[in-house]
């Protein structure tokens, strides 16, 4: 999961790197620049997203372990 967020990432960079590369060309229309770094800035977002979904099932996978130690622990108990 490690090379598909640093891909994500990697990929946002070269958005802003080809945004900066554009923006001296728009400066009549600067909207176009505005919108592209808002495209990189939702590109960080979906590899911040795919971060917290990996976090979010690294921690249901401990508490699945966890919860199994506890059954089998209850279970010698009774």
């Amino acid at each position: 999961m490690d090379i598909v967020i640093g891909a994500i990432v990697a990929a946002a960079l070269v958005w802003f790197a080809v945004t900066a590369i554009n923006a001296p060309g728009q400066r009549e229309d600067p909207g176009v620049t505005v919108i592209m770094a808002g495209i990189g800035v939702a590109i960080l977002g979906v590899a911040l997203i795919v971060r917290v979904l990996r976090v979010l099932l690294a921690q249901a996978v401990a508490r699945d372990g966890e919860a199994a130690q506890m059954q089998a622990e209850l279970d010698e108990m009774i």
